[in-house]
């Protein structure tokens, strides 16, 4: 039976469990994962190696049951990676990102590439071409945009996404359907443009729950992986394996 790589990437909203192999990526998503929905998702599978990445407190005994069974490594500031971190704060630095930017340069490796991951914050991550992780940026997601016009305001609505907002509301949920659609992905369009001019031939990325939402609006030519946390976890448990 052919091994294949555990990938476990746990965030806020969903904790995510990936088999990844030279076929592909097999993957699930859990609201509050437990021990058994792990062991339940590795089955009998051949695994000869586990990454996991959290930023919520989990049961410890599935970290236990990992360290028991395979060759595991828990990400973090001081886990090896096969590009160089040039932030100047790397215990800082969101797991997300930093797997998302490995992710990126493993597409393109030698190559200008940036990360662009649409979910509850838009994050920005640049590696140049020579591999080095330059840093990048953050902003509000679409959803925390409707959220904080309708929490820190008396009279606004709270609004949804809508892909197809006009660009002149006529009428109030229009109208910040208009600001909050457009206007994030104007950012985004700026943003890029603004790094182009800077990194030539520059790759984009597109990734996250919302880049649903930017497709089609983003004007460069994008390269668009819902599964670029999970590719960068596996390149940087890949790696890893090799030391």
């Amino acid at each position: 039976m052919e091994s294949k790589r555990l990938i476990l990437d746990f965030g806020n909203t969903y904790q995510k469990c990936a088999l990844v192999d030279e076929k592909g990526i097999r993957l699930k998503a859990y609201q509050n994962i437990t021990l058994e929905d792990v062991q339940d998702f590795i089955g009998g599978e051949n695994i000869r190696s586990a990454i996991l990445s959290s930023v919520i407190n989990f049961d410890n005994r599935i970290k236990d049951m990992l360290q028991r069974n395979y060759f595991f490594i828990e990400l973090n500031a001081a886990t090896p990676l096969p590009i160089v971190n040039d932030y100047d704060t790397p215990e800082t630095l969101g797991k997300d990102r930093l797997s998302a930017a490995v992710g990126a340069y493993s597409l393109f490796s030698g190559q200008n590439v940036l990360s662009v991951d649409c979910g509850t914050a838009i994050k920005y991550d640049l590696v140049n071409k020579d591999g080095h992780y330059l840093g990048g940026g953050i902003s509000p997601g679409l959803w925390l945009r409707f959220k904080a016009l309708h929490t820190f305001t008396d009279k606004l609505p709270l609004v949804s996404y809508n892909p197809g907002a006009a660009l002149i509301g006529t009428d109030t949920v229009s109208s910040i359907e208009s600001g909050v659609m457009n206007g994030a992905a104007a950012e985004i369009n700026g943003i890029i443009d603004s790094y182009k001019a800077k990194f030539a031939n520059l790759n984009i990325v597109l990734t996250g729950g919302e880049m649903i939402y930017f497709e089609k609006s983003i004007k460069s030519n994008i390269f668009a992986e819902p599964n670029l946390v999970i590719i960068g976890l596996n390149k940087i448990l890949e790696f890893n394996e090799r030391d």
